[in-house]
């Protein structure tokens, strides 16, 4: 440990990945606080409607995000072995994938807005605005899923900066068009939960703009090319169906559970919706320097097997542990700390914003075992590519210990709001101390790259 404490290259190449991506997290925190401060400012009906209408597009951003973190997996490997061809032909992958998702999911939107909206709660007023909502944010997922895709898949070559420019722009965009278009400021109509999504569509359109032109023009690493996207290897394909497809899996169904999470307590009221949100806020802030230690846990743990130095990637699995405890306490007492200042923030009735606090409360204690499980799941496991293991965690826990917990003592026992909101966290409870016993030893340590690949495009070519 003293060894790695002195090894100033993986404490650099640490700092460079987890504070660029923590500083983007913060970015993406802000986005969400502004929208939802907005939104309360107009109403709370218009907050919950927002709240519950953005649930499809929460599960296709986590979707996108698996996508990406599959292909790190591979990516993180080769780029520790110095070979850039394999990581072009995966993202273009991966983008191909997420373009064809987001086509799907948007049209089926478009033609059954309302009965999307009718899975989350059963109030009209709520569906009535959440449908304003969906038909225009519904533009954004197209494009969102290949920036969101592109941008994650540079993690792992650490090459961050970019998307903290992307989304500061996004952020800066967002709230101007926010306090015209929801407000009616500058002559603009007061458009609402309305003027809200056309915000968020001009935003998402200047992040896509600003990526290609950096995918083509500027980034010098990997070179992207148009042509990439035409370029097959079946090779790759079947390393990245084998070691990314359970990181996209477990992603998407872990999605799919925290929407079932969604729906539970938007059948408790209006007023509980509301509070879970800002509660979730708060916890997003909490976490943005958590995630940003998970991410660069992917890349250097990633790098080190890709290298071969097994010993390397144990010695830095086991800084990273101490790390994620380190980050939980320093998580869980800023939440308590903030606590008061966030919910007082929000324009709600008091008993929500009691309940909000009470929420944050439990967040509080939640978020200590959020940073062992993301730090030893999203970096050490996927990083050493035992994404498989990672999966069977990940859903097991989730879906047979917290989603039966929230049914059970929401609809069977009836119990207090709190009780039902502690019972979907369980889950993070068993999932750390799985990962302890997983971590035990170094069985999670596998190299999923090739020597050689070989790309088609016409004719047969070697890469790299």
């Amino acid at each position: 440990m003293k060894k790695l404490l002195k090894d100033r290259e993986f404490l650099r190449l640490v700092a460079v990945i987890a504070l660029p991506i923590a500083a983007q997290n913060l970015i993406t925190f802000a986005i969400q606080m502004m929208d939802t401060v907005m939104l309360g400012a107009v109403g709370q009906t218009q907050l919950t409607a927002a709240s519950l209408a953005n649930q499809t597009f929460f599960v296709f951003t986590i979707l996108t995000f698996g996508l990406a973190s599959g292909a790190s997996v591979l990516n993180a490997q080769y780029w520790g072995k110095g070979q850039v061809e394999p990581i072009r032909l995966v993202t273009a992958l991966v983008i191909k994938v997420a373009f064809a998702f987001s086509v799907v999911l948007s049209v089926l939107i478009i033609l059954f807005p309302e009965q999307v909206m009718r899975i989350y709660t059963p109030e009209e007023a709520v569906i009535r605005e959440g449908v304003k909502y969906l038909r225009i944010i519904v533009f954004t997922y197209v494009i969102y899923g290949v920036t969101a895709t592109y941008i994650s898949t540079l993690r792992s070559v650490a090459s961050i900066r970019v998307a903290v420019v992307v989304y500061l722009t996004s952020l800066c965009v967002n709230v101007f068009f926010n306090w015209v278009l929801i407000f009616g400021n500058l002559g603009a109509p007061a458009l609402g939960i309305q003027g809200a999504a056309i915000a968020t569509l001009i935003a998402r359109l200047t992040e896509f703009v600003m990526t290609i032109i950096y995918a083509f023009v500027i980034d010098k690493k990997l070179r992207f090319r148009p042509r990439d996207f035409l370029k097959k290897d079946s090779a790759l394909t079947k390393d990245y169906l084998r070691h990314g497809l359970p990181v996209v899996f477990n992603e998407l169904l872990w999605s799919v559970g925290v929407s079932v999470q969604s729906m539970i307590l938007g059948r408790l009221g209006e007023a509980v919706v509301s509070a879970s949100q800002i509660a979730s806020v708060v916890q997003q802030f909490a976490t943005v320097f958590v995630f940003g230690i998970a991410n660069a846990a992917a890349v250097v743990i990633g790098n080190a097997v890709g290298e071969g130095d097994m010993e390397k990637a144990g010695q830095r699995a086991d800084w990273l542990k101490i790390t994620s405890l380190a980050v939980g306490v320093f998580s869980a007492g800023l939440i308590l700390l903030i606590r008061p200042l966030a919910v007082g923030f929000y324009n709600v009735p008091d008993a929500t914003k009691a309940m909000a606090a009470d929420m944050v409360g439990i967040q509080a204690a939640i978020v200590f075992f959020v940073s062992i499980t993301a730090v030893g799941i999203v970096g050490i496991l996927r990083g050493g590519g035992d994404t498989r293991f990672a999966l069977a965690t990940d859903l097991c826990t989730l879906w047979f210990v917290a989603l039966p917990a929230g049914l059970l003592s929401a609809f069977v026992f009836k119990l207090p709001v709190l009780v039902v909101y502690a019972s979907i966290k369980l889950d993070e409870l068993v999932k750390m101390a799985v990962i302890f016993w997983r971590l035990r030893n170094r069985n999670w340590m596998k190299n999923v790259t090739r020597d050689r690949v070989e790309t088609i495009l016409g004719v047969q070519e070697e890469s790299i």
